[in-house]
């Protein structure tokens, strides 16, 4: 299997689609907003007592400087609106070992009104990580893991068009595609297609149910493929002015044609199973939290084969006075064989559990000046596996960074997980 480093990456960004519409609609429009934070960011961390447990010669302390940018931008036209957060990150071992690298993320959010009925929604995420960044916190219900060589790029494109047929209904359509890169030999990439279709209905202002439908094909490349079919039932509402909850619900099945690998025999079976998820957040000046839990078919992280995915976070973060922000992050992740495919065949009757893990960190932010901001905060990390390509780890993790603004311009930025929200400001407008 031919493997492209993580580090090189070509994104399938949504810049063109937004040069197109910018020439379009929009450009009869009054001059938007655009709010623009660009910082410099320069701090070390230290992953002390970093291992592998079953190797007790490999544990180490591992001490990595960093230097990079924080771009962060929104812009709000009378039909479109986008949002956009990048960091590039340059990396390096301050113990000897010479390890270095540039990590890289990418979240970016647009919606824009092709007409009166139409809307077009896209999201893009992106983190291409080198092998001294073997963790992050996340504050989605994504599959977490950490390889014994970090060198890896993920990357997640999803459009969709928003129909309106009335005042109370609407239908949906949307593609998906999404890429899973290793460097590691051992690991499988994956590359996922997918669509769905469904319809909407506004039970009251700020409620909704929906129902859809999705198909996708899960490419291993020389190993197979798996052809996965969904559907879906979901309320969303909003509690209150601050408060937005979304519950899900359904089913999935699976077909897979794997082909022998390492480890793995060659089969050809099938699958169903459900699947749900929740979703949790609440909005406020000073004190923001969010909380997600799902179970639902995965491609798998590296595995070469569908799995089962069971994810959950926890953010949350309060501002003391003008200057002092404390945050606590949390993320637990699970991948699970399905019944047909363990790695003894079917049916062996062996722990079907791949991957397990769960991330905590604890995190301060001290604005001590009105461009500099000094961040401090701790994280431990515990990992076990029952598949050779990942590690059983159990480290902490120590960091500080010093932020310090560079420009900026008009307000503060809209953050693409909020795009399409209205903002405090525009809550209190509204009173």
């Amino acid at each position: 299997m031919k493997r492209l480093p993580a580090t090189k990456w070509r994104s399938i960004g949504p810049l063109g689609l937004l040069l197109v519409l910018l020439a379009g609609p929009a450009r009869a429009q009054a001059p938007g907003r655009l709010n623009v934070v660009v910082e410099g960011e320069a701090g070390a961390r230290d992953d002390g007592n970093y291992g592998l447990q079953q190797d007790q010669s490999l544990q180490q302390s591992r001490t990595v400087g960093r230097l990079g940018l924080n771009l962060r931008l929104s812009y709000a036209l009378e039909r479109l609106s986008l949002a956009l957060g990048y960091s590039p990150y340059y990396e390096r071992t301050l113990d000897g070992s010479g390890l270095s690298g540039t990590t890289q993320r990418l979240d970016f959010a647009l919606i824009g009104d092709l007409s009166r009925q139409t809307r077009l929604n896209v999201r893009e995420n992106l983190i291409s990580t080198p092998d001294i960044d073997l963790y992050a916190p996340v504050n989605t219900t994504q599959t977490t893991v950490v390889t014994r060589h970090g060198n890896q790029l993920s990357n997640v494109l999803d459009v969709s068009l928003d129909q309106t047929l009335g005042r109370h209904a609407s239908m949906f359509a949307g593609v998906s595609h999404s890429l899973l890169r290793y460097q590691d030999v051992n690991l499988f990439d994956s590359e996922t297609l997918g669509a769905r279709l469904g319809a909407a209905f506004e039970l009251a202002r700020g409620s909704r149910v929906e129902a859809a439908v999705g198909a996708a094909r899960y490419d291993y490349r020389q190993r197979g493929s798996s052809d996965v079919r969904t559907v879906g039932i979901a309320y969303a509402t909003d509690i209150g002015r601050d408060n937005h909850l979304r519950l899900e619900g359904g089913a999935y099945s699976e077909d897979s044609t794997l082909r022998p690998a390492a480890g793995f025999t060659a089969f050809r079976e099938s699958d169903t199973g459900w699947r749900g998820s929740l979703q949790f957040a609440r909005d406020e000046r000073l004190f923001h939290w969010s909380l997600g839990a799902s179970h639902d078919i995965s491609p798998g992280a590296g595995l070469g084969r569908a799995v089962t995915a069971d994810n959950a976070f926890l953010g949350l973060s309060t501002a003391i006075g003008r200057r002092l922000t404390l945050g606590l992050d949390g993320n637990v992740s699970r991948q699970r064989d399905l019944p047909h495919q363990g790695t003894l065949g079917p049916d062996q009757g062996q722990d079907l559990t791949l991957t397990r893990f769960a991330a905590g960190t604890v995190r301060a932010g001290w604005s001590f000046a009105p461009a500099y901001r000094l961040e401090a905060g701790y994280s431990r990390i515990w990992q076990r596996a029952q598949v050779a390509p990942f590690a059983n780890l159990s480290y902490s993790r120590y960091y500080v960074n010093l932020a310090f603004r560079l420009y900026n311009s008009g307000e503060n930025p809209v953050e693409p997980a909020s795009l399409g929200r209205p903002t405090t400001d525009d809550k209190s407008d509204s009173k």
